[in-house]
């Protein structure tokens, strides 16, 4: 879509809709009237994200890269600014001020964005994880969303292996897991349709799951509007970013390892 026609959508809009003049009066603004400041994004950046996104892919590519040269961390390009930009363009849509179709295409530009910007986040990989495996998963039925490409990223960051996964149904998922062997299965949760069949799948996956001591852990998008919906689901972990994901999730796998190792001594010595 042209920024003309998006330009006369959010026009028609703003004659209606309080909102949709004030995120008219933002896209005029311009991205270079949100300077960096000591290397920290905050509402000003996620709107100009916003507002690049929805004119161009040159235009978000541009934007984010300033931000890079004026000594953002990558992880909080990722965290502070992407990912909030995407729930912010998805509250405009829900209210009525973005049209589905300028949505859609802003959220497609936030994501190849993503894609573009995985040389410079994993250039300097660690290997703190040593090797342990992560199966990452997101709805069903579905191409990888955002929020499961990100925290593949950020556990192959950290050194992890990680196989991403699509599903089309739970049966998929624990045929998979049976046949490989995976410290941790990361559940990408996006929306309340995936809670049942992932809540029915649980028991079943640890019953049938090649590693008997997998761990599970869920976070995304859900976690950010409903908490609540996450309660009792089975899980040992609920992480609240990528960032926070990585970093329990390899305190939680190490920490079954340690207990493994112990009980193999303890059997060896009796």
């Amino acid at each position: 879509m042209e920024s003309s026609a998006l330009s006369f959508n959010l026009e028609t809009n703003a004659s209606s809709h309080g909102v949709g003049g004030l995120l008219l009066h933002t896209l005029k603004q311009g991205a270079q009237h949100a300077p960096v400041m000591h290397g920290r994004l905050d509402m000003k950046h996620v709107q100009a994200l916003c507002q690049a996104s929805l004119q161009g892919a040159q235009q978000s590519s541009e934007l984010v890269h300033g931000w890079l040269a004026a000594g953002v961390d990558i992880e909080d390009v990722y965290l502070e600014g992407i990912t909030p930009a995407a729930r912010l363009m998805g509250q405009w849509w829900c209210d009525d001020v973005l049209d589905f179709a300028s949505a859609s295409l802003g959220h497609a530009r936030l994501r190849h964005l993503l894609f573009e910007l995985s040389p410079v986040f994993l250039k300097n990989a660690s290997g703190q994880a040593k090797g342990l495996s992560c199966c990452v998963v997101g709805a069903f039925q579905t191409q990888h969303t955002m929020g499961s490409f990100m925290l593949s990223e950020f556990f192959r960051r950290t050194g992890w292996q990680v196989n991403l996964l699509e599903c089309d149904s739970a049966e998929e998922l624990l045929k998979k897991l049976a046949s490989d062997w995976y410290d941790l299965l990361a559940i990408s949760l996006s929306c309340e349709q995936q809670l049942p069949e992932i809540r029915r799948s649980i028991k079943a996956i640890r019953q049938s799951s090649a590693n008997p001591q997998i761990q599970i852990m869920a976070g995304g998008p859900l976690l950010n509007t409903r908490p609540d919906m996450l309660l009792n689901l089975g899980v040992e972990v609920v992480a609240e970013d990528a960032r926070v994901a990585q970093e329990r999730a390899l305190e939680m796998v190490m920490a079954v390892r340690c207990r493994s190792q112990i009980e193999l001594t303890l059997v060896n010595v009796n």
